[in-house]
């Protein structure tokens, strides 16, 4: 839903950052001026504190001066950077610059090489092109937005680039709303990071600290307002993956022009209007909808319709990136992004008498979006919150591939939102889904002498969100292919395995359970150790243990993120054809943590060894100080996968 990117994500760094998917390039020369009046440049003269950097870095900051006129609607750079390698060199050598023309102007000021005490002009001899993004492949997304690269000639180890633009222009979907934010840490060191901002008063700003108690210099000149972060010396901080997507550790400032929810939702409610009249087309299809016999049915038909006959894809420039597009549009042309997609929805829905509104998250913040200042730039998704027999539903548009009853359909855990509607003063709480995805493979053996070959019928049962991405996959991938990738993964654990018939594929739409069954027959499943005069055979339960899989950092300050939820279930059951020569015992292991829940059982009946292996995860988070214990019995539980049956 629109550019919700911070400052953060689209700092301009140096460095070849253009996507391999950007139209033709275009030789057109950037406008080149000085700055404006009001800019207050820092002065730069060839002498920095060169000190022994970090002999790891290829390259560092010295100078990050950001410099923002409210009034104005412009947005000063001027970044320093020291290249210390080849590979600096290599890397840093380009400069490259984001804007959206649609609305933004771009206007360089300099790019100056300090080659010792040696100032050398580098805007005249740059070459310079301007590309367009096209098509995000990725992302479904079509975007306005313009990127300039400098190409920098005859770059050295120990050459300083100084450069700096400025980027005119506010998103006019904003109405002349002002927000923006001061990061005051990265995670390369800077020498000196600074940001200025000057604001006309009686206008009001809103300013929320997070992760610091910085306060600017601020300086009164008439009815202008000049706030100032100044820092020396700010250490880089690096992110000890895997944390949780919401934790930020780098502390920043909020800036904002809304006071509170209610004006945000008020701005929003604008955005989320149509004067048009429902289309002819749109409106014949409503009432094929009306006809069929319950609220739910009609609802779920209109989802269905929604997630699978409307594909995604985003044209975005401009108002449109906050602006959802007219739902007769969207429905005509069958496509559109989050925003699109979810205002086509709750217009559905009106239309059938069904209460809907469109409900803005964060899917990365997730809750600390609670922590935040009233803010227009603080969503990134669009889904719909649908209230039926009393009851609230949370709906996707942008997803596929859902099926069963209303009361099966999950939403990702996005903790909070601002609903728009009238009335909105706060955001609104979005509780966890209570459909929980869960995945049972049960593994059947069936094991014979050394010589003869054993046979495995795998069944995979998925529920919930489990579900819905192995429909999906059955749905978008060729089925050889798919049958191919199980046989390479049972191959993992049985080199000699082979496929004796085709999967079967069973799609229960009405429960939203999809059951999986897997022929196969393995050769040499008796392995003898070395040195050893019996045979051992092993079984393995895969999906648990890469649920289980352990962080690359294990030593940590920050936070460990889980994957969660995740419910993973192992039923091998194993009919022997001969009474095992060492005694199978019973045995039951259960491993409790606030983060997860483990189980283990084995026992031998029938003729028949069954081990059932069972993790839940139960937090999204480890604290710091709680990751020893965590890992100590996560490694315990890791050890208990796997078992082994031996004969002679």
């Amino acid at each position: 839903m629109g550019k919700i990117l911070s400052y953060f994500q689209r700092a301009p760094f140096l460095g070849l950052l253009i996507a391999a998917n950007l139209a033709v390039a275009q030789d057109i020369k950037p406008k080149v001026a000085p700055p404006s009046k009001w800019v207050v440049p820092v002065p730069v003269n060839g002498h920095f504190d060169t000190e022994a950097a970090d002999p790891s870095i290829s390259s560092r900051w010295l100078l990050m001066d950001r410099q923002i006129n409210a009034q104005y609607e412009e947005d000063f750079t001027h970044r320093v950077r020291q290249v210390l390698t080849p590979d600096g060199v290599q890397r840093d050598s380009h400069i490259v610059i984001e804007y959206d023309p649609s609305y933004q102007s771009l206007t360089m000021h300099w790019v100056k090489l300090w080659r010792g005490t040696n100032q050398l002009d580098r805007l005249g001899s740059a070459q310079s092109q301007t590309s367009q993004q096209g098509l995000d492949t990725e992302d479904y997304l079509f975007t306005s937005d313009q990127y300039t690269t400098l190409v920098l000639d005859d770059i050295r180890p120990g050459d300083i680039i100084d450069y700096a633009y400025t980027i005119a222009g506010n998103n006019p979907a904003f109405d002349g709303k002002f927000v923006s934010e001061v990061p005051l840490q990265y995670s390369q060191p800077v020498d000196r990071l600074m940001t200025r901002l000057l604001w006309q008063s009686p206008r009001k700003l809103y300013v929320q600290n997070h992760g610091t108690d910085l306060v600017p210099v601020t300086i009164h000149k008439g009815t202008t307002v000049e706030f100032k972060w100044d820092c020396a010396k700010v250490p880089g901080l690096r992110l000890q993956p895997p944390t949780p997507v919401w934790y930020n550790p780098h502390p920043w400032v909020e800036l904002s022009e809304f006071q509170k929810w209610s004006d945000v939702n008020k701005w929003a409610l604008n955005l989320f209007t149509t004067t048009n009249a429902i289309s002819r087309d749109l409106l014949a299809k409503i009432n094929e909808w009306s006809r069929l016999p319950a609220p739910e049915d009609r609802l779920l038909a209109a989802l269905q319709f929604v997630q699978e006959q409307v594909r995604y894809l985003g044209v975005e420039s401009g108002a449109s990136d906050f602006e959802p597009a007219t739902p007769s549009v969207v429905f005509a042309r069958r496509y559109g992004d989050c925003k699109d997609k979810t205002w086509l929805l709750v217009t559905i829905l009106r239309a059938l008498k069904i209460e809907a509104y469109p409900l803005l998250v964060n899917t990365s913040m997730r809750q600390t979006v609670a922590d935040m200042h009233a803010s227009a730039v603080l969503f990134d998704h669009a889904i719909t919150q649908v209230i039926l027999n009393g009851q609230r539903y949370f709906l996707d548009a942008t997803a596929t591939y859902q099926r069963g009853p209303l009361a099966d359909r999950s939403w990702r855990n996005y903790s909070y939102g601002l609903l728009i509607r009238p009335g909105t003063a706060a955001l609104a709480e979005i509780p966890t889904c209570p459909v929980q995805p869960k995945t049972m493979v049960s593994s059947y053996f069936t094991i014979r002498g050394l010589n003869s070959d054993s046979d495995l019928k795998i069944v995979t049962d998925a529920e919930g969100r489990d579900a819905d991405e192995l429909r999906a996959e059955f749905a978008t991938t060729a089925r050889d292919d798919i049958e191919r990738e199980r046989l390479e993964q049972a191959a993992r654990d049985y080199p000699q395995i082979r496929a004796t018939d085709h999967l079967q594929f069973n799609d229960d739409q009405q429960n939203n359970r999809v059951e999986i069954t897997e022929f196969y027959a393995i050769t040499g499943i008796w392995k003898r150790p070395r040195g050893e005069t019996y045979y051992r055979c092993e079984f393995y339960p895969r999906n648990v243990a890469e649920a289980m899989r352990k962080p690359a950092v294990s030593f940590r300050t920050q936070p460990l993120g889980m994957d969660y939820p995740s419910h993973q279930i192992s039923h091998i059951e194993a009919s022997l054809s001969f009474v095992p020569t060492y005694p199978i015992a019973p045995d039951t292991q259960n491993i409790e943590n606030p983060a997860f829940y483990f189980h283990r059982s084995i026992n031998y009946t029938g003729g028949s060894v069954i081990i059932d292996y069972e993790y839940h995860s139960l937090s999204d988070v480890v604290m710091p100080e709680e990751v020893p214990t965590c890992l100590r019995q996560l490694n315990a539980g890791s050890d208990l996968l796997g078992y082994d049956i031996s004969t002679d």
